[in-house]
Parts: structure tokens; C-alpha cells; sequence
């Protein structure tokens, strides 16, 4: 599939995105390899991690840069690795925001701005390269952009907030009730004097 042709404000737009986004994902890299040297469980693919968001950054600037001067990006080739094989990542869908926890969700919350802003959004529409760079850091961070569909991912839905609590309407004074008829007496009300003969 090849790129729908850009507009030239998205051309212009292209070099600052893919700039934003390597700073965002150059931080998240150094973070992970902090946290995850003390982490014996995660240990082992620190450098595959590393190369992966790195290499995606380095990847998508080089994208923009083509789509900023007009040229269509080349198809993808396959990476001829030399070695042993690059340790297998996680697979399950939000894995890094997890085992990050608070800092893992402020770089993905950074980063899904960042992909829902209307021209980072029409930008991953209008090329799948630039989609398919970016879908498996998405998947590693649980957000929702850059979709296989190729449209735009839908900006988060708002949380409304608690609704505002009705003050009850003030009951109407009641007056005390009258005794059953003229001549009975209620307890607290003295008895009348009595009349002298």
C-alpha cells in the first residue's frame, strides 16, 4: 500500500512530529533501561527493547523527512541480523505501562497525545509506513493508535464529571396539630381554673 499524498501543511508538520516523538521515546528508552537493570525478570531484554524503540525513532525521522520533501517512502526490507537472535520480547497488549507503572503511563499518556493531535493522527491515516513503525510501541504501551486499519485513532473520551449533588427542596413548616375537639386537653397544656360558685 502506498502513501495518499500529503498536503503541505502535513508535509511541513512531519519534521516536528517525528522530532517530538523521538524525544518521547529516547526518554522512555533511558527509563526502561533503568528500571529494568533491577528487575532480574527483565533483565535480559534490555538491549532488545533499546534497539526496538531506537531504531523506530530512528526509523519514523527518516520517514518524515521523505514525506517532508515530497518523495514516497521505499518499502521496508527485512533487517539482516548477524548473531544470535534478539531476545523475544513481550507480546501482551499494554506489558511495558505494567511493569513501569507510573512511569510507563506518563510516556504512554505523552505519547497518545502526541498521536491524537489532528495532524499526527492524519499523518499515521495517510501513510501505513508510518503506522506500521509505530504499532508495536503502541501495543507495548496499551494505547490505541495507529491502528492496522490505517485511520485515525479517536482522541480519549472524557471522563464527565460526578454530577452535582440537588439540595433537596426545604420541607414546608407544619403547624402543630389541633386537639381532636375544643374541650379535650393535650397533656402539657395546663387544666383551666376552675370557676368559683
Amino acid at each position: 500500500m502506498t502513501a495518499a499524498p500529503l498536503s503541505p501543511q502535513l508535509r511541513a508538520a512531519a519534521p516536528a512530529i517525528a522530532a517530538r516523538l523521538t524525544i518521547i521515546l529516547m526518554a522512555l528508552a533511558a527509563v526502561i533501561a533503568h528500571a529494568f537493570l533491577r528487575n532480574p525478570r527483565r533483565v535480559g531484554i534490555i538491549v532488545a527493547l533499546w534497539s526496538r524503540i531506537t531504531r523506530a525513532a530512528r526509523r519514523f525521522a527518516r520517514l518524515a523527512t521523505r514525506l517532508a520533501a515530497g518523495e514516497t517512502p521505499r518499502p521496508s526490507r527485512p533487517d539482516g541480523h548477524s548473531g544470535p537472535p534478539p531476545a523475544r520480547l513481550p507480546t501482551a497488549r499494554g506489558w511495558l505501562v505494567a511493569d513501569l507503572k507510573h512511569a510507563g503511563a506518563v510516556y504512554a499518556a505523552q505519547l497518545e497525545t502526541l498521536l491524537a493531535e489532528p495532524l499526527a493522527a492524519e499523518l499515521l491515516a495517510a501513510s501505513p509506513a508510518a503506522a506500521r513503525i509505530l504499532r508495536p510501541l503502541c501495543r507495548m504501551l496499551g494505547i490505541a493508535a495507529a491502528q492496522r486499519t490505517g485511520k485515525p485513532a479517536k482522541p480519549p473520551t472524557p471522563i464527565p464529571p460526578p454530577p452535582t449533588p440537588i439540595a433537596a427542596a426545604p420541607r414546608p413548616l407544619q403547624r402543630a396539630p389541633e386537639p381532636p375537639c375544643p374541650r379535650a386537653r393535650w397533656p402539657w397544656r395546663p387544666l383551666p381554673a376552675a370557676k368559683p360558685a
